[in-house]
This record gives structure tokens, C-alpha cells and sequence, in this order.
């Protein structure tokens, strides 16, 4: 499946032509929100290297501590004692 099924089914808040121009957040949505069939394909389709990227260049608010935590387990990137914390947003 191409980046618009995803951009469609995933960023809901953004017309799928403007949301497939950030492969990065279409990435990263599917891999906190999608189902187990939807992040397989993609997996399939972007590959290891594109999901690693997706969390060493997380943004604030883009992975929930579970998908976090379970992703860098997943992908070989931490261990269960040495997970780096989920970005978050600072103000100020």
C-alpha cells in the first residue's frame, strides 16, 4: 500500500495529499495507532530502518510511553532497563 492509504486512514485532521508530503508522521502515527495488520504492511513496505528513524527523530506527543517502549524493544534499539524517555513537549 502506498504512504495516501496511510496519510488517510491516520492523520484524519489534514487532507491525505497534504499528510503523505510527511512520511515521518505517517510513519509514526501507524506505529502508535495502527492496527496489527496496517503497521505489518507498512513495515513490509518502509522496512526496520524507516521505523528506527521514525523514533530516533520523534517529535513530542507522537508515541504514547506503550508504543514507545514496545517499538524500541521491537527494533532491537534498548533494552527493557535502558529505554530513553518519550520526548515531551517543554514551554518556556
Amino acid at each position: 500500500m502506498d504512504l495516501l492509504y496511510y496519510a488517510r486512514k491516520y492523520i484524519w485532521w489534514q487532507p491525505p495529499e497534504a499528510a503523505a508530503d510527511d512520511r515521518h508522521r505517517i510513519i509514526a502515527q501507524v506505529m502508535n495507532l495502527g492496527t496489527f495488520e496496517d503497521v505489518q504492511s507498512l513495515r513490509r513496505t518502509v522496512g526496520d530502518v524507516e521505523f528506527r528513524r521514525a523514533l530516533q527523530e520523534a517529535r513530542p506527543g507522537e508515541f504514547t510511553d506503550r508504543s514507545w517502549h514496545y517499538w524500541h524493544l521491537v527494533l532491537g534499539l534498548a533494552s527493557l532497563d535502558s529505554v530513553p524517555p518519550v520526548p515531551i513537549r517543554r514551554l518556556g
